[in-house]
């Protein structure tokens, strides 16, 4: 046996991995209890395992010199936040499955599709031959798809589905407009959607919105979560809908304050709308002329002339029907009806039939349902006006000279109601901060009596909405926009009332003024971020699936002092099993 030394000078320093796999204690102590345990069977295995154990005690002391006394302080986490929740699956619920949010079924023919109506008011359309197997093959039969929906921080807690969200290098989080989950199954196995296919999503939801009355909501994207990458990746624009006003918590101790100030808002745009139809009425509005449209030489046409006496038009309009025909035939010489692409099914037939009476209305600025009328029979259609050849260049040559007109004298009327126009929206806006006054002069009693609530909350509110997109494939979809997390901040550690502390643990957070959940890893002077001007909960699930809760007043009083502080959770003493459960000690 030679010499076969092998020296290094200037050895290479650890990775940051290396040293964290080294970090962790709980294994290492795990690993020696188990050479105590076991009995050696003879002297010869006795001194092995003696000779093997200065071994493993040279090694680990090697690396505690390497890394310079990375274990010297009892107070170091043995995980990051980062590392502890990369190590878990993506999707992970953190209580019991009875506790989680429940999933909706539905079956379908994959032959025809079909519409949901979901309890919640949401919809979804599904279409024909949309499903296919692991190779992209259709599927024939019936399929069962599986749905729920997530509105609130309960729901979003509850899921397991992580929020953090990166944008070119920024972290953001996403603040919830709504969020579904999707998949399908055929006798118990997932499909997916067969490509180029999409189901309609219309999710009925609420949005928070920091005023009351907001009449402009903020703008929501649509994400889907890739699950293997741990990212969401935006998908579309949320179109979203206002559907109703302001929601206010009955159960709120400001609720008697924000009814009063909801119904002084809505009187005063009650009153605005009044007084806006008033100044409009005072000077005329010119009527805007309309295009000609060509005739399509691929869609039918009917040559009816409504004023020759040949054909009765049943009016049922008080004339304007019969005027706004006439109207029509004295603009464009040789007018004559065209068949929309968008018109019931009719029988041809009916071009060899003399109808002796028509009833017609207008559809929109374009088009009209026409019935024709036969003693034995009618037909409807939707038809508009076109012209053809030379009809049709006279007629627009009229129109751009009538455009240029009723341009000038929109303009002219614009200009005289505009200065009645700018004095209405100064009183308004004036009657607007009388009534934020009287609130805000109720909110001070409040505090002097010490209610306590944040400023981020006291003028919240709920609006309902309808969220619309285009699920391109089964999996998890979220109507959502990106907030920044809060800057401010302090050093936090966990306690109970039991004194137990709570360490290398999820720590979540809820900001009433936010529709989100944050996660933190509860370690020793943890940086806690959070909105001090807002009413925050925070809350950590112990391994027994009990809740350990800080309440919005004692968060308040921590963030007005400086420097480390260990926050006293009350732990409740109870195993949680379902959702109703979880809500009610969740409530703020």
């Amino acid at each position: 046996m030679g010499n076969n030394y092998n020296i290094k000078f200037n050895p290479r320093l650890p990775s940051k991995e290396e040293i964290a796999r080294h970090k962790d204690f709980g294994a290492l102590l795990e690993q020696y209890q188990s050479y105590r345990q076991k009995e050696p069977r003879n002297r010869l295995r006795s001194l092995r395992l003696a000779y093997i154990g200065g071994a493993v005690a040279a090694a680990v002391a090697a690396v505690l010199i390497v890394l310079g006394g990375v274990f010297s302080t009892p107070k170091s986490s043995a995980l990051t936040a980062e590392q502890y929740f990369a190590q878990r699956a993506c999707v992970q619920p953190p209580l019991p499955e009875q506790a989680t949010v429940s999933y909706s079924s539905f079956r379908v023919n994959v032959n025809q599709g079909g519409v949901y109506e979901y309890p919640s008011g949401s919809r979804l359309v599904v279409p024909a031959a949309a499903f296919a197997n692991d190779y992209g093959q259709l599927i024939e039969g019936e399929v069962d798809i599986y749905y729920r929906e997530m509105h609130d921080f309960v729901d979003i807690f509850l899921s397991g589905v992580p929020l953090s969200y990166d944008s070119a290098g920024v972290q953001y989080q996403l603040e919830l407009a709504g969020m579904v989950e999707i998949f399908a199954e055929q006798n118990g196995q997932r499909i997916q959607l067969a490509p180029g296919k999409t189901i309609d999503v219309e999710l009925a939801s609420e949005i928070i919105v920091p005023r009351l009355n907001m009449e402009s909501p903020p703008a929501y994207n649509i994400y889907q979560l890739d699950t293997f990458s741990r990212t969401w990746i935006y998908q579309d624009v949320d179109r979203l809908q206002l559907v109703e006003d302001d929601i206010l918590d009955v159960n709120e101790p400001l609720f008697p304050l924000k009814q009063r100030l909801s119904k002084r808002l809505n009187e005063i745009k009650a009153d605005a709308k009044t007084a806006l139809a008033a100044i409009e009425s005072s000077v005329p509005k010119p009527v805007e002329p309309l295009r000609p449209q060509r005739a399509d030489g691929n869609l039918p046409t009917l040559e009816l002339d409504f004023l020759d006496g040949s054909i009765t038009v049943e009016d049922t309009e008080n004339g304007d029907v019969r005027n706004e025909l006439a109207k029509l035939q004295r603009m464009y010489d040789g007018v004559i009806w065209q068949i929309s692409p968008n018109s019931p099914a009719f029988d041809e037939r009916a071009f060899n039939v003399k109808w002796e009476s028509v009833k017609i209305r207008p559809v929109n600025s374009r088009d009209y349902e026409l019935t024709l009328i036969h003693p034995q029979n009618q037909v409807t259609l939707v038809v508009s006006p076109v012209l053809t050849g030379a009809d049709y260049e006279r007629a627009l040559a009229r129109y751009q000279s009538e455009l240029e007109a009723y341009q000038t004298a929109l303009a002219s009327r614009e200009a005289k109601l505009k200065e009645q126009k700018e004095a209405l929206q100064v009183e308004v806006e004036q009657r607007k901060k009388e009534a934020y006054a009287a609130y805000d002069k109720e909110l001070s009693g409040l505090k002097t009596d010490g209610l306590e609530f944040g400023k981020a909350t006291q003028y919240l509110a709920r609006r309902k909405v309808i969220n619309r997109f285009k699920a391109t494939a089964f999996g998890i979809w979220n109507c959502a926009r990106p907030i920044l997390p809060p800057e401010e901040q302090i050093e936090a550690s966990f306690k109970d009332q039991y004194g137990n502390s709570y360490r290398n643990q999820p720590v979540y957070l809820a900001d009433k003024s936010q529709n989100t959940i944050y996660r933190f890893l509860a370690t020793e002077d943890m940086p806690l971020h959070f909105d001090k001007n807002s009413d925050n909960l925070l809350w950590i699930v112990t391994p027994d699936h009990k809740i350990a809760i800080l309440s919005p007043e004692s968060l308040r009083e921590a963030s007005r002092k400086k420097g480390d502080y260990t926050l006293q959770l009350n732990l409740v003493d109870k195993t949680i099993r379902s959702e109703k459960e979880i809500r009610a000690i969740l409530h703020f």
